[in-house]
């Protein structure tokens, strides 16, 4: 054990964990080394947050608790202390359903600094983004609203004419 939890801390990354998971819960330790093991990843994201030169997030809290399909615990550690582009992807997808708010807002939240990249493969990932938005708002009685959100991201982006161009294709924000 003491190797494995060796590995752990030097490594702790979700497939430690789930060595970790795979030895101990054969020896009924199991819920010792969980709460050790995610007791030491809140330590090392609070040691972390006295660092100027470091910014950590909790994209390790995060794998750890979607893996143990508890998302709930994934978003919470996400809005705590934020996690990797990916994993915020996977987290928006995995709540749309239950919680269409808060995916509404992650998907919003990537629109402008994706559109921000200047390129057409930029602008087709934003676009993607915005029919999320589209679809959620829609299922939220919120039309109007993304109207307003689509005009006015027409309005920032005016200038780029490849943006607009989607935009038009798409019919929205005229």
């Amino acid at each position: 054990m003491r190797l494995l939890w060796a590995d752990f801390v030097e490594w702790p990354r979700l497939d430690r964990y789930q060595t970790l998971h795979g030895y101990t819960k054969g020896l009924g330790t199991w819920p010792e080394w969980r709460e050790k093991a995610l007791s030491f990843l809140r330590a090392r994201v609070a040691e972390g947050q006295k660092k100027a030169s470091w910014r950590p997030d909790r994209s390790a809290l995060v794998e750890i608790f979607l893996w143990e399909k508890d998302v709930d615990a994934a978003w919470a550690e996400a809005t705590a202390g934020g996690c990797s582009e990916e994993l915020w992807m996977t987290l928006a997808a995995k709540r749309e359903k239950k919680h269409p708010e808060d995916a509404l807002t992650v998907y919003q939240n990537r629109i402008e600094p994706t559109i921000a990249r200047t390129n057409n493969e930029a602008y087709r990932e934003a676009m993607k983004f915005l029919r999320k938005v589209r679809e959620l708002m829609l299922r939220l009685g919120r039309e109007a609203e993304f109207e307003g959100f689509v005009r006015s991201l027409r309005t920032t982006h005016r200038l780029k004419r490849n943006w607009i161009k989607l935009l038009d294709e798409a019919g929205w924000g005229r």
